[in-house]
């Protein structure tokens, strides 16, 4: 059984510790300024020319239970007024849906995130999925995506789910070891959650799985035994690392004793790479931040492959991924200040960044965190320049210690670069992480 330990640091390698977050995420992102809010609402009243499809996301920021790792702004279902909360988060859309800008945009995916929406009954969350299909353009071709757990997606909900037109289950397994589920208090077991993925599988749903390293007290045994079973289960796989957040349970509990420390950066390391090998080998593609996947569609997803001129509009309490063009933004965390913003009719916007030319050309960059190229002829067309002339050290730097290739059409991560994918996108921010 493989414990947690410090290995020999290895020679050739780049950094001293994988980064796991990007520069350019929610995190970075200022409180909320009156002539950014100004902004804002002057660039939704113009048209949308830029051509990408986007992703919908309402948000349903709700859970029955609180994982120990859990940083995201949730709250208990017990102490939520549904049905007036999706009422305002009706009202949120709506005044998305009556701008100019989201008038004149196109939408490729409707993605029902939070929390844990599947708290919902089905028909709340086929009402609200008709009601996104009612007020926004979609594409000819687009798909419905509903997150979950299995604890509150019983089969029969499911299968109305199915029925009902959704294509893809993200399903928060996490791992399907039971004591460590128990200490990080996952409120279902690995044979509920074996049982929801095989149902919805057979019905002909696409399940996306996410599944956690790093865990504390997991060992590379647990590890690998959850990979397999993600793949014998032929789901496709969000891989990704724990971070312990500043004011979680988990953090707590660690402090406390009542939980093992998480394994050093380089075990983190070598089971982020059992993880590469076990999948790629199964016959899984890398895509985006962290997923894995052999569904063809997930390699083409427009939210994605459109970063960061594409966008995602995102509403809800606590939501935090929106990003249109330039602006990137998050929500009020607290449900009821959310509520009584929207109830006001002002959006209820808490943090909102307006990107200057500098940073998106950086943020152009990080499309290497995707896993994707960056095209000279778009940064070209966008920025009357190249890569090259904009960060010469950084890429010259990075070519040499064989982590970015360049042709004269792209420059893109090498087979070393992946696992760094992280610490490269930092080395184009405007403080690079030593």
């Amino acid at each position: 059984m493989t414990k947690p330990s410090a290995t020999a640091k290895q020679t050739e390698e780049a950094y001293e510790s994988r980064e796991n977050w990007p520069p350019y995420t929610y995190r970075d992102y200022p409180d909320i300024k009156a002539e950014t809010y100004e902004s804002f609402m002057k660039f939704l009243d113009t048209e949308n020319t830029s051509g990408r499809l986007m992703e919908l996301q309402p948000w349903v920021s709700v859970c029955d239970s609180r994982c120990a790792f859990c940083y995201f702004p949730t709250t208990a279902s017990s102490k939520v007024q549904i049905g007036p909360y999706l009422e305002l988060l009706k009202k949120e859309l709506g005044m998305y849906a009556k701008t100019k800008y989201v008038k004149t945009s196109y939408f490729d995916e409707i993605v029902l995130g939070g929390g844990t929406p599947s708290v919902l009954g089905a028909e709340q969350i086929i009402d609200l999925i008709d009601y996104c299909k009612a007020n926004f353009n979609t594409s000819k071709e687009y798909f419905i995506k509903v997150t979950g757990s299995s604890k509150t997606l019983a089969l029969p909900k499911i299968k109305k789910l199915a029925e009902y037109g959704v294509y893809q289950m993200d399903m928060g397994a996490q791992t399907f070891d039971d004591k460590l589920r128990k200490a990080m208090c996952l409120p279902d077991s690995a044979k509920d959650v074996e049982e929801a993925i095989k149902y919805a599988r057979k019905l002909g749903l696409v399940v996306c799985a996410d599944i956690m390293y790093n865990l504390p007290g997991q060992t590379m045994e647990s590890w690998e035994t959850t990979l397999q079973k993600a793949i014998e289960l032929d789901a496709e796989v969000d891989c990704y690392s724990l971070h312990v957040d500043p004011g979680t349970n988990l953090e707590k509990m660690i402090k406390n004793g009542q939980s093992p420390p998480q394994g050093d950066a380089e075990y983190e390391k070598q089971m982020f790479m059992k993880a590469h090998e076990m999948l790629t080998k199964a016959g899984y593609t890398a895509v985006g931040h962290d997923r894995y996947s052999r569904v063809e569609w997930h390699m083409r997803e427009n939210c994605l492959n459109g970063w960061p001129w594409g966008g995602i509009l995102t509403t809800g309490a606590g939501c935090f991924m929106g990003y249109l063009q330039k602006f990137s933004y998050s929500n009020l965390e607290d449900i009821n200040a959310y509520m009584e913003t929207v109830k006001s009719g002002k959006l209820p916007i808490s943090r909102l960044s307006e990107s200057t030319m500098d940073d998106m050309m950086r943020r152009t960059m990080s499309r290497l965190y995707l896993r994707l190229p960056v095209s000279k002829k778009e940064f070209k067309e966008k920025f009357n320049t190249t890569p090259e002339k904009v960060f010469p050290k950084q890429i010259e730097k990075l070519k040499a210690e064989g982590l970015l290739e360049t042709d004269e059409n792209e420059v893109r991560l090498t087979k070393k670069g992946e696992l760094w994918k992280g610490n490269i996108a930092w080395e184009f921010a405007p403080q690079a992480k030593a």
